[in-house]
């Protein structure tokens, strides 16, 4: 499974062509011996003065000497959460994940009596993890032999996963051990439609935009369409992001835009410029599997007046940009937690000079994001409309009515909500979350563009 691992931006043509003549450095080039740190952060330095969106304010003469996670420290914005650098056989310089590898997340959270309580927040579907009994809500009470606690936790889980190998003690289950295993991810988790509802309401929780699920996408609409629903509540509270192209058809999906509108806008620094898309052009390049076409979207179109999107603090890049870009074009209800803040776009790059010893890659944020109407920074992310928190409640199976957020938009759509309190959360109702394996995918929360 490739979540959210590679988060680039393929170079664009008229990017390239832009900043062409930007990669050739005034008078000679350093000659630093290969693979030392002097010449892996000058070619660090250099890629930043180009593509970075911060580029003016790099520093001037900066201490090459530093190992390069520090130095690329000194090169960050102070507003730049995510631009980052790392090295395959240095796991300190990336974040370990359990869902890559086995196939679930979990949140370390504090209790009401001091301690801590280890809780599954989240299994892929058909993973090692699901074969092997975990749901989501389900208690850990031990990894790898050791109860975890906020000093242990990260360590546990690193050590797992670079062992490809995870055994946990799940109360009511008993001891799994669960192996390391490549696996895909089809990005539709559950689609349903809610019975006994005053209006046909269907569910769909998506967790990343890949298009080469595209076929269970159409078959959720499909179904959602031949059951007369007139409601949608969207699930993206795990959605780290993905094909730009999806989301831009999903977008179409979920309104009565044409082929012709301005679906977003690029912004970059000086060199780059701005670029606008249409609807059509960003999903004529979808990345992973066959595009959409406008036929298809047009057949997958619901009569909805409005959509409801549930969201977290881990709705990220282009999760979070499919609701600013159908801002325009429809009415989006927001139910949940503030979402991750990531309105940049950013691309992998490594050096292509054989010989140099230089296995490190770069992910620097490039561009801003912006919808057709040119609305856009949001870099601490979309504000709910109606605050809600998935913890003030035991964490239910998705789909589940009695989740707090879908039980929310099911009230809203029964008519029968209490707006008084729709942004109401009260510290007491949640606990502090201690660790929270998700983070890794926030890291490299990916939105991928072909050129």
């Amino acid at each position: 499974m490739d979540f959210g691992c590679r988060f680039h931006l393929k170079y664009t043509v008229w990017l390239t062509l832009l900043l062409f003549s930007a990669c050739k450095k005034d008078g000679p080039e350093p000659d630093y011996p290969a693979g030392s740190d002097e010449y892996i952060n000058d070619w660090l330095l250099d890629s930043m003065q180009v593509y970075y969106y911060w580029n003016s304010g790099l520093p001037k003469n900066p201490d090459l000497s530093k190992p390069p996670l520090e130095f690329f420290a000194t090169l960050k914005n102070p507003q730049d959460r995510f631009s980052r650098i790392y090295n395959p056989s240095i796991p300190t310089s990336y974040y370990p994940s359990p869902v890559q590898q086995f196939g679930f997340e979990l949140i370390l959270y504090e209790r009401s009596d001091s301690g801590a309580q280890a809780t599954v927040a989240l299994v892929v579907p058909n993973s090692v993890a699901a074969g092997s009994g975990l749901q989501r809500g389900q208690t850990i009470t031990k990894i790898n032999g050791t109860i975890p606690n906020e000093s242990n936790v990260q360590a546990l889980i690193r050590t797992s996963v670079a062992q490809r190998s995870i055994t946990l003690d799940i109360e009511d289950l008993g001891t799994v051990i669960i192996p390391a295993m490549t696996m895909s991810e089809n990005s539709v988790y559950v689609y349903k439609i809610f019975e006994g509802e005053s209006k046909p309401t269907a569910y769909l929780f998506y967790n990343s935009f890949d298009g080469r699920y595209r076929q269970h996408l159409q078959q959720a609409f499909m179904a959602f369409k031949q059951a007369g629903a007139t409601e949608l509540i969207l699930d993206l509270r795990y959605n780290a992001g993905g094909d730009v192209g999806v989301c831009a058809a999903l977008a179409a999906v979920l309104s009565k835009v044409k082929e012709t509108d301005v679906f977003l806008e690029y912004r970059g620094n000086s060199r780059a410029g701005t670029r606008k898309e249409t609807f059509a052009r960003t999903i004529a390049k979808t990345y992973s599997g066959t595009p959409f076409t406008f036929s298809e979207i047009e057949q997958m179109r619901l009569s909805l007046d409005r959509v409801f999107m549930l969201t977290g603090r881990h709705t990220g890049s282009s999760a979070e940009f499919l609701i600013k870009a159908l801002r325009p074009w429809t009415d989006v209800v927001q139910i949940g937690e503030t979402t991750l803040g990531k309105d940049m776009a950013s691309f992998s790059i490594k050096d292509n000079n054989t010989g140099k010893n230089n296995a490190w890659s770069i992910e620097p944020m490039v561009f801003k994001l912006y919808n057709g109407r040119g609305e856009g920074d949001y870099p601490h992310g979309l504000v709910p409309d109606v605050i809600r928190q998935e913890l003030r409640a035991p964490l239910m199976p998705l789909g589940d009515p009695n989740d707090p957020l879908i039980s929310e938009a099911r009230t809203r759509i029964s008519g029968q909500s209490n707006r008084a309190s729709s942004r109401k959360a009260t510290l007491e109702e949640i606990p502090r979350i201690l660790y929270d394996s998700r983070e890794a995918a926030d890291q490299k929360a990916n939105m991928i563009v072909k050129p």
